[in-house]
């Protein structure tokens, strides 16, 4: 039999479930409506051309370039980024970086409100004799 105490925790958890199901719902509404996305992050790149008379052979470096980092399946690719393409580029990489990041927050609440159901199924878990 569950007492007053337990009742007071036990209404405490599903408030708390239900203010995490709500924030929750708005991340997911987020994800139905996704922008273009491009995976990878962007980053600058210096290069030097070997030739012994430039400027990069005394240290000051071609660039900056811009280029994709990609990692699938463990595996790590750089695709180099076209001058034109940068602003296109930037705004779907960055498209896909804020829709992992919500997809982490949602995986987040998910095991929280998997920690709080857990005592539940506690407080109400009876053993038959």
């Amino acid at each position: 039999m569950i007492d007053k105490n337990q009742r007071k925790n036990l209404s405490k958890i599903k408030q708390i479930i239900k203010l995490l199901e709500k924030s929750r719902n708005g991340y997911i509404s987020k994800l139905l409506k996704p922008m273009p996305m491009i995976v990878g992050s962007l980053y600058e790149v210096y290069k030097t051309c070997n030739k012994p008379n430039c400027c990069c052979a005394k240290g000051r470096k071609h660039g900056p370039f811009w280029a994709l980092s990609i990692s699938v399946a463990a595996k790590r690719s750089v695709k180099m980024v076209k001058k034109d393409d940068l602003t296109e580029v930037r705004q779907k990489a960055l498209s896909f970086q804020k829709y992992q990041q919500t997809l982490a927050k949602i995986r987040k609440i998910n095991k929280e409100i998997d920690v709080l159901l857990e005592q539940i199924k506690k407080a109400f878990l009876e053993e038959y004799n």
